[in-house]
């Protein structure tokens, strides 16, 4: 009578445990099984899950290795380029005079310090400073992983706006001081200069970057605005001089009945203190961008303001607040 089958460990699991605990071969190639690098299984269904797989490959991992580039962007829940397929490739960083990985799924990289990583939901990852570092290296390369200028500012407004772990403009500052020498330092320079706190979405930052390179004056981002000593709304961009104010409705700002209600809401106790609000969409910004720069000049001109009079609004480390008196 044949002995019984040892059960396959719990996937993930490297190979050489489940051989050591007696399974065998035939069962290490049941089609319910994926092999994401050699010596690894995991569950063939979650082979397309990015947090699944990178905790198979992670088995692999020597000391100082970690996810790093877009891998690490990734998992940080920052913004990735539309062409990005984050389970297609696995970009792992590995500690000064390793050598770096090696596998069809890896894209290997070295000189990532130990103080440069952290666990991140259980996984090894570079910290946002140094994520942020190597995706400037990304810019202008011919890789298929290659990101515009335009990405780089976006995944900055990003990494500025993350909260756990949180990640300031003076860590970013910092971090490119001593990257000298490193590829995409002058891209990563200007994105820095572009980029701004408190920006809830990748459209708003390329509706700032459009509005800057037509001619507009930087919007304050992300304020507070208060009618003497009660909050009223926080526009995602705002002139305060010109008390005009940019809304970017996304898809979810008209898929609730109740968020289209509180937007309206909102919008009508901004106009009730003397401003002016404009409401943006899509449409607007990727396609009638030429007819939406007509509808700002001509609310500068209704609010009486000059535009060649304003300047750019600075980033600024705490949330601006604008005080209104009532009317």
């Amino acid at each position: 009578m044949p002995a019984a089958l040892v059960p396959l460990p719990p996937t993930p699991f490297l190979v050489a445990d489940a051989c050591a605990a007696g399974c065998t071969r035939d069962q290490l190639r049941h089609p319910a099984l994926h092999t994401p690098v050699r010596g690894v299984r995991m569950a063939a269904g979650s082979a397309n899950d990015l947090d699944a797989l990178c905790r198979a490959v992670a088995l692999t991992f020597r000391a100082g290795d970690a996810f790093s580039h877009l891998t690490a962007a990734a998992l940080l829940g920052l913004p990735l380029p539309a062409h990005h397929q984050p389970t297609e490739r696995l970009h792992v960083s590995s500690s000064p005079g390793s050598r770096s990985r090696d596998a069809a799924l890896l894209v290997g990289h070295s000189g990532v310090l130990a103080q440069q990583t952290f666990r991140h939901r259980g996984l090894p990852v570079t910290v946002p400073a140094r994520t942020w570092l190597d995706l400037g290296s990304m810019t202008g390369t011919d890789a298929g992983d290659r990101l515009t200028r335009e990405e780089l500012v976006v995944l900055t407004d990003a990494v500025l706006a993350l909260r756990h772990p949180a990640t300031t403009r003076l860590a970013l500052e910092r971090a490119l001081s001593w990257f000298v020498g490193g590829r995409g330092r002058r891209d990563l320079r200007t994105a820095l200069s572009a980029a701004r706190s408190f920006v809830d979405s990748p459209m708003e930052t390329r509706v700032r970057l459009l509005l800057v390179a037509s001619g507009f004056p930087c919007p304050v981002v992300g304020a507070d605005l208060l009618a003497e000593d009660q909050w009223v709304a926080r526009p995602d961009m705002c002139w305060p001089q010109a008390r005009i104010a940019i809304e970017y409705d996304g898809a979810h700002h008209y898929s609730s009945q109740h968020q289209m209600c509180s937007d309206v809401a909102r919008r009508e106790n901004i106009e009730r203190l003397g401003w002016r609000v404009v409401v943006l969409y899509s449409h607007d910004v990727l396609t009638a961008w030429k007819a939406t720069c007509g509808r700002l000049i001509t609310a500068f001109g209704d609010q009486g303001v000059d535009l060649g009079r304003l300047a750019d609004a600075p980033d600024t480390p705490v949330r601006a607040r604008i005080v209104v008196a009532r009317r």
